[in-house]
């Protein structure tokens, strides 16, 4: 009786999982769409953020290529926009949350501000961090900054 009250309780818990669950493309789609509206737009499962820097070069106000050497001046343009979006190639996506409180970093050079996202790696795994916490060190990737909606 044990093992089968056993198997009934898993079964119910990976019902319960199951239909909580949201895919990878729902997940950032709900996340970008309290920034600017890609519902109905094509996420692409296996790849979401790769689709969400598509989109985001065709809705952005202005996008720029982020590297080390413009990242103090991409964070003052920040201020002048409502929301900044950055991803890292097809893996990571991340939304300034506060341009004041920040942590200085060494290797960007910079004081880096606070910012949320998602890390993709087995799934999306939320982050909410200082963004080099986020975005990693300046590197051969392409990290790209997206502004939506000037003040």
């Amino acid at each position: 009786m044990r093992k089968v009250t056993m198997a009934f309780v898993a079964l119910f818990i990976c019902c319960l999982t199951q239909v909580n669950a949201q895919t990878k493309a729902e997940t950032i789609t709900q996340f970008m769409n309290d920034i600017v509206s890609v519902e109905g737009e094509q996420i692409q499962e296996g790849e979401p953020i790769a689709s969400i820097n598509t989109l985001a070069e065709q809705k952005a106000a202005k996008s720029i290529v982020l590297t080390k050497e413009n990242v103090k001046d991409v964070l003052e343009e920040a201020k002048n926009y409502k929301n900044c979006v950055i991803t890292v190639g097809c893996h990571t996506i991340v939304k300034l949350t506060s341009l004041t409180d920040c942590i200085q970093s060494g290797s960007w050079g910079t004081c880096m501000p606070k910012g949320e996202g998602f890390v993709q790696k087995r799934g999306l795994n939320p982050k909410n961090d200082y963004i080099n916490n986020i975005i990693g060190r300046p590197d051969a990737q392409k990290r790209m900054v997206f502004f939506f909606d000037k003040i």
